[in-house]
């Protein structure tokens, strides 16, 4: 019988050790589970986070989109108007050369008038080439009146 409560005594011992293991078992199962838990609440707040990251950049990408639209459309404006304007400056440029060139024939004239007194005012015209008439495209755009020259303004 000693044996008996011998395999008695170590079977509940046994019983012990075997519940201690499962208590062992089941603790590190459940924080186990805790763990995956969090882990997969993380993982989808992450995931939260980059929708919300994701949707965030597509408005300013829009915004980008719309801002870079109408600047090409200003440089597009602008580019017109400076081809424009470049072109109105080589006209008046021409234009300024043709009064200077105006100009000058009209102080010859008057410097041959004064120096060649006993000559006709005619007579000398007549020797002057011909001045061309000038016009000026933005002075007729600009309901301005157009400015004209030639010899005849020379006739007093």
């Amino acid at each position: 019988m000693p044996n008996v409560l011998l395999m008695m005594s170590s079977g509940s011992e046994a019983d012990a050790r075997g519940m201690k293991l499962d208590e062992k078992k089941r603790k590190r199962m459940l924080s186990n589970r805790e763990s995956a838990r969090r882990s997969r609440m993380k993982k989808q707040k992450l995931l939260e986070d980059l929708v919300t990251e994701t949707a965030s950049l597509k408005v300013e990408i829009h915004n980008n989109a719309n801002k870079y639209e109408v600047l090409m459309q200003k440089t597009v404006s602008l580019e017109s108007e400076n081809k424009g304007l470049k072109v109105q400056q080589m006209e008046l440029a021409q234009y300024l050369r043709k009064l200077e060139m105006m100009q000058a024939r009209m102080e010859l004239l008057q410097f041959n008038l004064m120096n060649q007194p006993g000559r006709s005012f005619s007579d000398q015209i007549g020797e002057i080439i011909e001045a061309p008439k000038v016009e000026c495209r933005q002075c007729l755009d600009s309901n301005q009146p157009a400015v004209t020259a030639s010899t005849e303004m020379l006739n007093y």
